[in-house]
């Protein structure tokens, strides 16, 4: 193993705590997507509250974890590096928190036929986030395994950007949406919901600029 705090187990622990925190939001994300748009409201609203104190708990891990950087004797700019992949990441659980709460006040209505194009939409763009929590992890302990997550990273994207063309082709093309105003509601959502993918793309382009640096 290649850690880059060797000496501080319990840095690594938090580290390890923050992305096990990202990773359970997004299992729960998945979750409470479904939940919604089968109808169960109930099971909606439980994931969701269990992902908004989930985004909680990753903020306080990552303010945990800057002021345990400046304890240990790292360069300066490996110091800076691990503070913006750390920051990088919480977005990804700001971002789940955020359309949770769009979808819990604006109740957006996804025609039936759309149900499993957005479930595909949802689990591609979370398998790119995966991905992503893999390459951090091998970046924190085993970094010659990052590029192989990131190249995953890369391919759930470009799957998700297919899906999210799908989705919106049905909603301006289709039968089950009239109203303009309710096509574009739907067409915010499926891009913050393919966002995620994205956010996961630029980080992971980021996390191999981090490795290159490392391995020089």
């Amino acid at each position: 193993m290649n850690r880059i705090f060797k000496k501080s187990i319990e840095l690594n622990m938090k580290i390890e705590k923050f992305l096990d925190t990202i990773s359970e939001g997004m299992i729960l994300f998945e979750k409470e997507i479904n939940a919604y748009l089968s109808g169960d409201m109930d099971t909606f609203k439980d994931t969701m509250k269990r992902v908004c104190d989930l985004e909680s708990e990753a903020d306080n891990l990552e303010t945990e974890i800057k002021i345990n950087l400046y304890k240990f004797m790292l360069l300066p700019d490996t110091r800076a590096d691990v503070l913006s992949l750390i920051k990088s990441l919480d977005d990804v659980i700001d971002a789940l928190e955020e359309i949770s709460k769009d979808f819990g006040i604006q109740k957006p209505r996804f025609p039936e036929e759309l149900h499993k194009d957005l479930n595909a939409l949802v689990s591609s763009s979370l398998e790119a986030a995966d991905s992503l929590l893999l390459a951090a992890r091998a970046f924190f302990n085993e970094v010659h395994l990052v590029s192989a997550h990131t190249s995953k990273v890369k391919f759930y994207e470009h799957e998700t950007d297919i899906i999210e063309d799908k989705i919106e082709d049905k909603i301006f093309n289709g039968d089950n949406c009239k109203d303009l105003a309710e096509k574009m509601q739907l067409k915010e959502f499926v891009n913050k919901i393919a966002g995620i993918a994205d956010e996961a793309e630029i980080i992971g382009d980021k996390l191999t600029i981090f490795t290159i640096k490392r391995e020089i």
